[in-house]
């Protein structure tokens, strides 16, 4: 059993999927390791679940969401939160602060390489 990693466990993060299955994998590693998880599937879903918790600190974009929909959550909680920091397997996102973004669509979500990618863009902020 894998315990919750200390620098992990202030971590809150919000995922925007389209089909849950290519991400269940990723998802569970992050619990894991104490990681915090929202997952979401539309705007409305997205905003609600922002606003509920207060916020979270990142937001992560399956590989199947369509483009249209992760520019509209992107410019929804970018506008609640400009600070946001967002990770996305899929669509790209224009006009984000370099730092605070990672394209990560050349990794699958579900492999160690995606897993350990953006664990590596959750401890570098």
């Amino acid at each position: 059993m894998t315990l919750p990693e200390p620098d992990l466990q202030s971590i809150e993060v919000l995922a925007l999927l389209a089909d849950p299955t290519p991400m269940q994998a990723l998802l569970a590693a992050l619990r894991l390791k104490g990681v915090h998880v929202d997952a979401v599937d539309s705007l409305r879903a997205a905003r609600t679940s922002f606003l509920n918790s207060g916020g979270h600190g990142y937001l992560i974009i399956g590989p199947d969401v369509p483009p249209g929909i992760a520019k509209k959550v992107v410019h929804s909680l970018g506008n609640i939160d400009p600070d946001l920091a967002m990770a996305t397997f899929g669509p790209h996102l224009n006009n984000r602060p370099v730092l605070r973004t990672a394209k990560l669509s050349g990794f699958h979500p579900s492999s160690r390489a995606g897993q350990g990618a953006l664990l590596r863009f959750l401890r570098s902020l």
